[in-house]
């Protein structure tokens, strides 16, 4: 990712899971009392998985193909949304931690989350400003699902899909990684509006600072992943 150096929080791969826990839940009481994860945490050398009940985007999103791993199957695409709600998110790390002169210590989990709202927010409410409120989101991912998804637009403000990697539409949403002549989908034409949100991520940035109510920060033993939102599993 470019342009990093001011505000952001981010998520990305990580070396090595802070321990003992204890410390690594201490070092974040203050943001968890307050319920604001500030910006510069970060998480590197991991894949995740992010998760939402519903998010809705004003202003729509972009997506170009970004990475693809040579002599294998595997890629990943940057996904950017210049504005988003969220109700309620949760993250879920796993990593197999190693210690020296200690050795191995197993395999942990991370899991951030702040709940979803007792009562289910619409996309109108969370597009206008209710919900987790966060700008220039962007996933490096290699995959975003959502269990729907309407990607709005009019004929005066069409969505492309095939747009070029590196158009002013599709760096508008963040993305400063698309190479021209490569395919990109410039879904800015209207909001957009996805329920169920699951990315297997590389890495997210937010711009700025981003209030996460009844914010929990854990660290378990094992692939133990947090719960998320309605109580189910990140």
């Amino acid at each position: 990712m470019q342009e990093e150096s001011r505000g952001v929080t981010r998520w990305r791969r990580s070396a090595l899971i802070a321990l003992p826990a204890t410390a690594a839940i201490a070092a974040m009481t203050v943001a968890m009392a307050q319920g604001v994860l500030a910006a510069n945490l970060s998480l590197t050398s991991v894949p995740f998985t992010l998760s939402s009940t519903t998010v809705a985007a004003p202003k729509g999103l972009g997506a170009v193909l970004t990475t693809v791993t040579a002599g294998s199957s595997t890629a990943a695409a940057e996904v950017g949304l210049p504005k988003a709600g969220l109700d309620g998110i949760c993250i879920h790390a796993v990593q197999s931690v190693n210690l020296p002169v200690v050795g191995t210590v197993g395999t942990w989990s991370l899991n951030i989350s702040s709940p979803a709202a007792a009562t289910p927010l619409t996309s109108a409410q969370l597009a206008s400003g209710q919900g987790i409120q966060a700008n220039n989101l962007i996933l490096d991912a290699q995959s975003v699902k959502g269990a729907t998804a309407t990607l709005n637009a009019t004929a005066t403000t069409p969505n492309q899909i095939g747009a070029a990697a590196d158009s002013a539409n599709i760096k508008g949403t963040g993305i400063s990684d698309g190479t021209a002549g490569q395919f990109g989908l410039d879904a800015t034409g209207g909001q957009t509006d996805i329920s169920g949100l699951k990315a297997n991520a590389n890495g997210a940035t937010i711009g700025g600072a981003i209030t996460l109510p009844n914010l929990a920060i854990n660290l378990a033993n094992g692939d133990t992943a947090g719960k998320g939102a309605g109580g189910g599993d990140c």
